[in-house]
């Protein structure tokens, strides 16, 4: 049931972008490249084109406006000159300006003139200004290294299940709120960084903001997705014992779900923004990473030990998480934008909670009950040795 009503979400979102490339037809005029990102010093020659030049007067003067201000009172980039467009014959309805590079940050350009109406909704510029080409390639590598971290903390039980053609051990509660989870994350990445009308709703929030969301937290989330699918494919087929989810587990994803589906029929019918939606899932895979941790964090409390319980996945899990919240330092810092961290409050809270759940691991693992798992362990190696002297006959009777 819940897999079927991810898929409807999923149809909503899929209308939700077709409704958005139906109202970019209304614009006036374009920008080529529509986004641009340039270190202080740089140069860079953007196109602008008139899209409707058949019914517009015989000339039409173009000014622009900087975050809706008739200047650039932050000094970001270069003053833009006026332009003209004339409806001449075998005019080209296009005009070249430069964009200067001065201070970091982020801004919208806008156009306006007398003669039309330029839409702000569609007929704007991205300019991301950075402070150093070197940071740029230093929060790209730590992007792909978390991503990789993550990415591979998934495959050690996937593997052990296959070797074992079993998942009997494997908590269920766990795998499903991590589908779940990760399915809304998705949603949230996908959307944030494809969606252009998305991206000026958060713009206008955090007009001076860049966007929290890159290419990497796209590909990790889709693969979390898989990788998820792929262990609840294995727990179909492989050999398992009583598992199952739980009553508590049902209830609670049963109404995440409720709420996801409620939100976005609210927001189809525009009385929600698509950014608030977009935030509602991302708050539901916040929730749920705090929530997924708390059951084994518990058993290795009351067994006083941590035995069964991968501490390669803990460290690869704490790895993505540092270098997750790293990476929005270096992304503030780069761009003079200490609000971005909370632009995404799901993947800096993402990174908070994987890293404070993990110390925890790490510190049940190291030192609270290494006496205990060493115990287990001899404890292991002697029944081992006992099972190899009893006779082959006893053992299977």
């Amino acid at each position: 049931m819940y897999s079927k009503l991810l898929t409807i979400l999923l149809w909503f979102f899929l209308l939700l972008n077709l409704t958005t490339k139906a109202q970019q037809d209304q614009s006036v005029i374009g920008f080529e490249p529509s986004s641009i990102s340039i270190t202080i010093g740089d140069k860079y020659s953007v196109n602008v084109r008139l899209l409707i030049p058949d019914i517009i007067p015989p000339d039409v003067f173009v000014s622009f406006l900087y975050n809706n201000k008739l200047y650039d009172p932050q000094g970001y980039i270069g003053i833009l000159p006026n332009i003209t467009f004339t409806k001449r014959t075998g005019d080209d309805q296009s005009r070249v300006i430069i964009v200067n590079g001065l201070r970091q940050g982020h801004l919208i350009v806008t156009a306006q003139s007398p003669q039309i109406n330029i839409s702000s909704a569609y007929d704007f510029l991205l300019i991301d200004i950075a402070r150093s080409k070197a940071l740029n390639i230093l929060i790209q590598l730590v992007g792909w290294v978390y991503f990789f971290a993550w990415s591979i903390s998934f495959y050690p039980q996937i593997v052990l299940n296959f070797r074992r053609q079993s998942v009997v051990g494997l908590n269920f509660d766990f795998l499903a709120l991590n589908v779940l989870g990760h399915s809304c994350y998705s949603i949230f990445n996908i959307c944030l960084y494809t969606s252009h009308d998305i991206q000026q709703q958060y713009y206008a929030n955090h007009p001076h903001g860049i966007l929290p969301v890159l290419f990497n937290d796209v590909l990790f989330s889709v693969h979390a997705v898989i990788a998820c699918f792929i262990t609840a494919g294995q727990c179909v087929f492989l050999k398992r014992d009583k598992q199952r989810i739980t009553p508590v587990i049902r209830t609670f994803a049963g109404v995440l779900i409720l709420f996801l589906f409620i939100s976005t029929i609210i927001s189809f019918t525009n009385h929600l923004s698509t950014l608030t939606l977009l935030y509602f899932y991302s708050y539901v895979k916040l929730l749920i990473t705090m929530v997924k941790y708390v059951p084994q964090a518990l058993m290795n409390y009351r067994r006083q030990s941590t035995e069964g319980w991968s501490i390669g996945n803990i460290l690869l899990d704490f790895t993505g998480g540092l270098l997750s919240v790293l990476q929005m330092f270096l992304l503030a810092t780069n761009y003079n934008d200490w609000s971005s961290i909370f632009g995404s409050p799901t993947k800096f809270g993402l990174g908070l909670f994987s890293i404070l759940f993990d110390i925890l691991f790490i510190v049940q693992h190291y030192v609270l009950y290494p006496t205990n798992r060493s115990i287990a362990r001899r404890t292991n190696l002697s029944t081992n040795s006992d099972n190899e002297r009893l006779p082959i006959l006893s053992a299977q009777s």
